[in-house]
């Protein structure tokens, strides 16, 4: 059975889990419970924001850090590597490049844009998608370069594995269905 303790803050008895370690206690534990202390870190630093001494010497404290530890070289050499592989993509893939810029100026708050077909003219024919959702499609989608469409890769109650998804309502059909699956 876990110990228990009494918070000096709020009074309430809670098991030792409640509490953060502290080496230097008796018990191994803070006196004041894990809520009161994350309650009081939140009053404490809402009042020192108030302070605008305070607030610069953060800001300079947070640049310090950030060239102490190089985070401006790691950032360039990320972006770095970032574009490489884009451009890469791209030059692989450049239907996708062409539906990309094509489709660019439609928008939708909140969506992801899927094209389900990169054949030329179907570029602004595209599925809209939340970002969960739309990376969810994707793991159980493979795409099939010579026929710009996409394949599943997963067997539903009407596609197979490898079957192709040459329409917008076979790509939404086996979307609902691995939603189904998934969920179950």
């Amino acid at each position: 059975m876990e110990n228990t303790k009494a918070c000096f803050k709020c009074g309430t008895v809670q098991p030792l889990s409640a509490y953060y370690k502290h080496k230097q206690m008796a018990d191994g534990h803070l006196n004041k419970c894990k809520k009161c202390t994350k309650l009081d870190v939140r009053k404490r630093e809402e009042d020192l924001k108030k302070d605008p001494e305070w607030v610069e010497k953060e800001k300079e404290r947070a640049r310090d850090k950030y060239y102490r530890l190089h985070y401006n070289e790691k950032s360039k050499i990320a972006n770095k590597d970032k574009k490489a592989a884009v451009s890469s993509y791209f030059t692989r893939y450049p239907e996708k490049k062409r539906a990309k810029n094509l489709s660019s100026n439609i928008r939708k708050k909140g969506y992801h844009k899927h094209h389900w077909s990169y054949a030329e003219g179907l570029e602004k024919d595209i599925i809209w998608l939340n970002v969960k959702e739309h990376n969810y499609l994707h793991r159980y989608l493979v795409y099939d370069q010579e026929r710009q469409l996409y394949r599943c890769t997963r067997k539903t109650k009407s596609f197979s594995t490898g079957d192709l998804l040459d329409s917008k309502y076979r790509h939404i059909r086996y979307y609902l269905e691995l939603k189904k699956i998934i969920k179950n």
